[in-house]
């Protein structure tokens, strides 16, 4: 199995400006992923997308990190993840080799846990790579979708009271790349395993400048 963690990491935000190079417990936000990126065995390589020429230059002589300019038709803020990730695919198994399995790690979140990481992974070998896995948590906070648990499964949320909720906190993604081409998405309904991370600390997402006040504090 070839297993990709991709890190989007684009240039000009606007919520918070420059957030993925933000100086953060003395190093850039993105280090804080590429670092975690490095300790899971199972990652083959680690590639970051990004068209910020600050980054690019922090990881020029990094053997151990490739970075992909990000061409500028997928700069802007309304560009679709998914679109970033197919445009990486298509680079790196052009100029390496070919891959069968993605692992999203944002930029903006800096907490995580390689215990959770890999229970995710397990069960994803576990499930033939026929299903994706992504992280959630119970405390519903930002604009989006929300999801119900049912039978292990994620499904959009039909207004049911009685049950709980989740949203997907960012913090990681796992499926393969068939999975991707066929549903344009990490997410489908009913064939998607949930990871719940309890943890406030893990499930920081700094996207505003109070969200990057508020992380500060788990340092």
């Amino acid at each position: 199995m070839k297993v990709l963690a991709i890190i989007p990491a684009r240039a000009g935000s606007i919520r918070l400006k420059n957030k993925n190079r933000l100086t953060f417990g003395g190093k850039p936000l993105v280090n804080w992923s590429t670092s975690f990126a490095l300790k899971i065995k199972y990652v083959n390589d680690i590639v970051i997308s990004t068209d910020d020429k600050k980054i690019i230059k922090y990881y020029k002589n990094d053997p151990k990190i490739k970075v992909f300019k990000r061409p500028h038709s997928l700069g802007g803020s309304k560009i679709e993840t998914i679109k970033v990730i197919y445009d990486v695919i298509k680079k790196y198994e052009k100029k390496y080799n070919k891959i069968n399995t993605i692992i999203l790690l944002q930029a903006t979140s800096p907490f995580r846990s390689k215990k959770k990481i890999n229970i995710a992974f397990r069960s994803y070998k576990n499930l033939k790579m026929q299903r994706s896995i992504v992280s959630v948590s119970k405390n519903i906070k930002k604009k989006g979708r929300s999801f119900i648990i049912s039978n292990q499964f994620l499904k959009i949320s039909k207004k049911d009271k009685k049950k709980q909720k989740y949203q997907m906190n960012g913090n990681f993604y796992i499926a393969s790349k068939n999975f991707l081409k066929k549903n344009k998405s990490f997410f489908q309904d009913g064939k998607t395993l949930p990871v719940i991370l309890n943890s406030k600390r893990l499930n920081v997402d700094i996207d505003t400048k109070k969200e990057y006040i508020t992380a500060k504090k788990f340092l």
